[in-house]
């Protein structure tokens, strides 16, 4: 069981992470490539911990978009994150947690979830605006 707030989860740890290395899900655009750069060495410690707990990789998300902000110089993301488990305590449509620049809320729209997952599943969506951290330069 993992509490998160108000919230009791019980996650299956070692399966999400398993279902998220065989995920279906790649994007090798330069956003997404910022993305993953960003995610694996730019993250705070809160926004890590809280990714630890759930058993999420940050730089692996079940679907992402993302739109270039502030004059090119930075890119909102926004996408889904998959958990095997279920929420045991706590209102879905109340959970909004903001750490760090990034924003997490439970949803229910399970689309994009890897076909590896199976059982009941947490959906987590997400947004954060996350400066441009490529040697290149972004293109407009």
């Amino acid at each position: 069981m993992v509490q998160i707030e108000d919230w009791l989860l019980a996650i299956d740890i070692e399966n999400t992470k398993m279902a998220v290395e065989f995920n279906s899900y790649l994007c090798m655009s330069e956003e997404c490539r910022n993305f993953v750069e960003a995610c694996e060495n730019h993250m705070g410690p809160v926004v890590l911990e809280f990714a630890n707990k759930l058993g999420i990789d940050l730089a692996k998300p079940s679907q992402l978009e993302s739109l270039q902000v502030n004059n090119n110089t930075a890119v909102m993301y926004s996408g889904k994150y998959h958990i095997i488990g279920e929420v045991i305590e706590g209102e879905l449509d109340a959970w909004d947690i903001v750490l760090d620049t990034h924003c997490f809320s439970l949803t229910s729209e399970f689309d994009m979830v890897p076909i590896v997952m199976i059982g009941s599943i947490i959906e987590i969506s997400f947004e954060v605006v996350l400066p441009w951290v490529l040697e290149v330069k972004m293109e407009v």
